[in-house]
């Protein structure tokens, strides 16, 4: 008896589909997972639930530092990512949690009105150089009018912060020097932000807030039934918000709509103790 002879792509395809099932790697299911600063957090198996109300209690690491919050706190509202890294979401103006599941099938609206906020553990290196080098220019970058606070043009303090603007003619200059055309998307004002410090006692930058320039007039939002939601405009305006929690050794970043610059000490507040509120564990 012989048996029906198969065609060729059918055995290469068989071939091709029993090599890549040899050749994959079985995922690390281990219940907990440990990060290189000690911290060991339980990991979410099986099934999750973005739905659950009320919503379970998500562990996360930040450097040494172990975080636990209900799941609709997290941008994914299910908690880290299989890697451990995660951001949080909060829903401005309320700074408070989106309802459990509201984020998934992102919408434009509810991404429009998300506070987002991550954390970064800095380590070993000095907190302060790290804030430092995001408002100072990149190695042979140093004339650059538009990456220091130098460069720019300083202004009338605006709510509690000091703002300093691009001088877009120094820009132009500059940009031209380096041979690129009008044309570039450099030249434009739009293609770069505003920014705003404040200071500590010892004159440290210890809050940077960099915003769609104050040329862009359009904010991109407008408000339905009490809620923030996308005009039918193009973009949309938004801030960058970065400070330090020294204590920590940890810096944070947050984004949200432009129009939440008056509460950035709200927003600053919200954020610190998020995370500071919610440690449960630290290495000795």
């Amino acid at each position: 008896m012989h048996l029906p002879k198969l065609p060729v792509a059918v055995c290469l395809m068989a071939l091709l589909l029993g090599a890549c099932a040899q050749a994959e790697t079985p995922r690390n299911m281990s219940p907990t997972q440990t990060n290189e600063e000690g911290c060991t957090r339980k990991r979410s198996l099986g099934p999750q639930n973005a739905y659950a109300d009320p919503a379970p209690i998500k562990q996360a690491c930040v450097g040494p530092y172990l975080l636990e919050l209900p799941q609709n706190y997290f941008s994914n509202q299910m908690g880290t990512e299989h890697d451990g890294s995660f951001s949080l979401a909060l829903e401005y103006p309320s700074l408070q949690p989106f309802k459990p599941g509201e984020r998934m099938n992102l919408t434009v609206d509810v991404s429009i009105r998300t506070v987002s906020l991550s954390y970064m553990y800095i380590g070993r290196a000095d907190v302060w150089d790290v804030m430092q080098r995001r408002y100072t220019p990149r190695p042979g970058r140093n004339d650059d009018p538009a990456a220091s606070l130098e460069g720019r043009v300083q202004g009338d303090a605006v709510h509690g912060l000091v703002p300093y603007y691009v001088d877009m003619d120094n820009v132009r200059a500059y940009q031209r020097a380096r041979g690129l055309p009008e044309t570039a998307p450099v030249m434009k004002p739009d293609y770069h932000y505003d920014w705003y410090v404040s200071r500590n006692d010892v004159g440290r930058v210890d809050q940077l807030v960099r915003c769609t320039p104050r040329e862009i007039t359009e904010s991109g939002v407008e408000y339905r039934d009490g809620k923030m939601v996308k005009k039918r405009v193009i973009g949309f305006a938004e801030c960058q918000q970065t400070f330090v929690i020294e204590e920590l050794n940890t810096i944070v970043d947050i984004t949200y709509p432009r129009e939440g610059l008056p509460q950035w000490k709200q927003i600053a507040t919200r954020a610190r103790a998020l995370l500071i509120d919610n440690i449960t564990k630290e290495r000795k």
